[in-house]
C-alpha cells in the first residue's frame, strides 16, 4: 500500500471540495470563486498534458491552449449561469480550434501533430472541467446541482479507494499490466462495487431527506453507479497510458498528491457520463 497516503490525500481534497461546493456555491461572489479555481486548475492540468506531449519529442503552442482552455472552462459557466449563452461552449472550441489552425499558418512544420494533440488536450481536459461547472450550477428537474457534484466526487473517489484496497487485499490478476502494473481484476470489482454502493445510499438520502433538492431513484443510482464505477477506472487507466507512454511516474510533483491530472483523471470521463444524464435524461 505504497500509495496509501497520495490517495488518502486526493480522496481528502475531493471530501473537502464537494463539502464546500454544498455549502457556499449559493452565494453569488463564491459562484465566481469556483469557476476561477476550476480554470485555474484546467490550466495546471494542461500544462502537465504538455510535458507528456514533450516527452514524447512533440510540441504545443502552449500559452494560446491554457487560454482556451480557460476560456472553454469559463463558457460552461455562462452557458449554466445565463440561459442565452447555451451554445457558447460549442462556439469558443470552435473559434479556440481556428485560432489554434491560424496561429500554424507562418509556421507549417508540425502543424498536423501539434493540432492533433492540442485539440485532444481540449477535448481530454478542458471540455470535461468545464462539464463540472455545468453540473454544479446545473437546475435541471429542479434539482441542486451541488448534490450532483457531491455525487460525482465521492462515487468517483470511492470507486477509486475500492479498487485500490481490493487491489491490494485481494488482487491476484493483473487488470491492465503494460501501463497499471498494481492495479488487478480483483480490485476493479471491488471498486465497481464501491461505486454502485456509494450511489444506492445517495438514492436513500434523496428519498429520506426532503431538505435538500436532490432526487435519485433506486434503479437510476444502480445503473448510474456501475457506469460510474466502470468509467471512472477507465479514466484512471487512461491518463496511465499516457503517463507510461511518456516515461512519466505522476504528472507533476505537487507532494504527497503527485498532479493535478492524478487527482482528476478518474473523474474526466465520469464528468461526461454525468453532465449528459443531467442535460438528456433527467
Amino acid at each position: 500500500m505504497k500509495d496509501l497516503s497520495k490517495r488518502t490525500v486526493s480522496s481528502v481534497i475531493s471530501i473537502a471540495a464537494a463539502s464546500c461546493l454544498i455549502i457556499f456555491s449559493n452565494l453569488p461572489w463564491f459562484q465566481y470563486i469556483a469557476a476561477a479555481l476550476v480554470a485555474a486548475l484546467t490550466g495546471v492540468a494542461i500544462w502537465e498534458y504538455e510535458q507528456f506531449v514533450k516527452a514524447k519529442g512533440g510540441r504545443m503552442l502552449l500559452p494560446a491552449l491554457i487560454a482556451i482552455g480557460v476560456c472553454q472552462v469559463l463558457s460552461f459557466f455562462a452557458a449554466a449561469r445565463f440561459a442565452s449563452s447555451l451554445g457558447l461552449p460549442l462556439l469558443v472550441f470552435f473559434i479556440g480550434f481556428l485560432i489554434l489552425i491560424a496561429l500554424h499558418f507562418k509556421e507549417k512544420d508540425g502543424a498536423v501533430v501539434d493540432l492533433a494533440v492540442s485539440s485532444f488536450g481540449l477535448l481530454y481536459i478542458a471540455i470535461p472541467m468545464g462539464m463540472m461547472l455545468g453540473i454544479l450550477f446545473s437546475h435541471a428537474g429542479g434539482q441542486d446541482g451541488r448534490w450532483w457534484v457531491a455525487y460525482l466526487l465521492v462515487v468517483t473517489k470511492i470507486t477509486d479507494m475500492g479498487a485500490y484496497f481490493g487491489g491490494s487485499l485481494w488482487g491476484k490478476r493483473k487488470l491492465a499490466p503494460t501501463i497499471s502494473p498494481g492495479k488487478t481484476v480483483e480490485g476493479a470489482v471491488v471498486g465497481l462495487a464501491c461505486a454502485v454502493a456509494a450511489s444506492l445510499i445517495f438514492s436513500l438520502l434523496s428519498h429520506f431527506s426532503g431538505a435538500i433538492r436532490f432526487h435519485l431513484g433506486t434503479i437510476e443510482a444502480l445503473l448510474l453507479g456501475l457506469v460510474l464505477g466502470c468509467i471512472g477506472q477507465f479514466g484512471d487507466l487512461s491518463e496511465s497510458l499516457l503517463k507510461r507512454d511518456a516515461n512519466k511516474k505522476d504528472s507533476n510533483d505537487l507532494p504527497g498528491l503527485g498532479g493535478v491530472l492524478d487527482l482528476i483523471d478518474s473523474l474526466l470521463f465520469n464528468a461526461f457520463i454525468l453532465y449528459f444524464y443531467l442535460k438528456y435524461f433527467l
